[in-house]
């Protein structure tokens, strides 16, 4: 792109000389502006790319490019049957983990029945070891029917407590399942749910790249979406000049699309990374109120202020020659200290007063 001057002083320097002569101008006092080149695009403030979260394909499209949408509006839906099976088999999981939970779980139901049967037991033989233990105590019967029946009363214990911790145990670990379960319904839940893609704001629809019918990958593009009363200028500002750019600096902007119309701007965010493949930085910027174009993504020309001065002392940049020297008229050279500059012209703090005659240098 070629750049484009937006700021240069309409200068009457004053010619001295003849076609045929040694040109002779002098210098003059007029303002000078001295302006960063910069080129870019108008974008939608807060525009973001919309993507497929999922596989699939497309069967419902909601929107065209030109649309409004609003915040949670959907967009698109995607259809997989593969993620609708996991959802389901998840949700028959979840059915049958609750089942075992519940209060009429077939499992459950068994162990307290296997609990209710060694505590009936157990409560039993406890009855016959206290009548064994008074008659062994009144010498009624044998020490060994004594120990027979004591034996089976300890191992009635023993049947009864492992029953509860199992009936513990398997509740426990049913309850855990039950868990699962439900948290993998709930992660299927979600999964599906990636396949109804909805706006994450109340904005224009830019741009549609997916039509009905359309497979799609997890991360394809399918729309471009933006705020559609509010533009931005995206600028790209060499290495060499972004240290002279700061916020809130003045724009003057010409847009490709509309002729020569002028716009006015101001620096709103300087971007720290630089863009490694034109050694460029990405400054942001904010219209004024006058700016009423529509469409985005037009290219620009910006050239953003960064310094004024009224009543400098000027001179053209091309009557300078090597070391900062010009030929003043007589024959001598004065060297000069430069100020501001722009493209045409050169502001000069010393060496040169506003009387002399300055010649430009001889093409050789």
């Amino acid at each position: 792109m070629k750049k484009w001057m937006l700021i240069a002083p309409a200068l009457m320097l004053l010619v001295l000389a003849g076609c045929n002569k040694t040109k002779k101008i002098k210098p003059v006092r007029k303002s000078i502006t001295e302006a960063v080149y910069a080129s870019g695009y108008i974008v939608p403030k807060d525009e973001y790319k919309v993507y497929a979260l999922a596989d699939g394909y497309i069967t419902e499209r909601n929107v065209d490019a030109g649309n409004a949408v609003v915040l949670d509006q959907p967009l698109f839906k995607i259809q997989s049957d593969v993620s609708s099976a996991r959802y389901a088999a998840s949700q028959t999981a979840f059915d049958f983990a609750s089942q075992n939970l519940g209060d009429n779980s077939p499992i459950l139901r068994d162990l307290l029945v296997r609990v209710n049967t060694a505590q009936a037991k157990c409560t039993n033989d406890s009855m016959n070891f206290v009548r064994y233990k008074n008659l062994l105590e009144n010498n009624a019967i044998a020490r060994v029917d004594y120990d027979r029946i004591a034996l089976t009363y300890q191992t009635s214990q023993n049947e009864l407590l492992s029953a509860k911790e199992n009936y513990k145990r398997t509740r426990d670990q049913l309850r855990v399942d039950a868990k699962n379960a439900q948290s993998q319904l709930t992660s299927s839940g979600s999964d599906l749910g990636y396949f109804t893609v909805k706006s994450r704001m109340k904005g224009l629809v830019y741009d549609v790249y997916k039509e009905i019918g359309e497979a799609v990958r997890k991360n394809d593009l399918l729309a471009m979406i933006g705020n559609g009363d509010h533009k931005i200028l995206q600028l790209n500002v060499d290495q060499q000049d972004i240290e002279k750019i700061k916020i809130g600096q003045e724009i003057v902007v010409k847009i490709d699309a509309t002729a020569n119309n002028i716009y006015k701007a101001k620096v709103s965010k300087i971007y720290p990374l630089m863009n490694q493949n034109d050694q460029s930085f990405k400054v942001e910027a904010e219209f004024d109120s006058t700016y009423q174009f529509q469409f985005s993504h037009s290219s620009v020309e910006a050239n953003i202020i960064i310094n004024k001065k009224e009543n400098a002392l000027l001179i053209p940049v091309d009557i300078i020659q090597d070391n900062n020297q010009v030929q003043v008229s007589g024959g001598t050279k004065a060297t000069i200290k430069k100020g501001l500059q722009n493209l045409e012209y050169v502001e000069v703090l010393e060496g040169i007063k506003e009387s002399d005659e300055l010649e430009y240098p001889k093409i050789k």
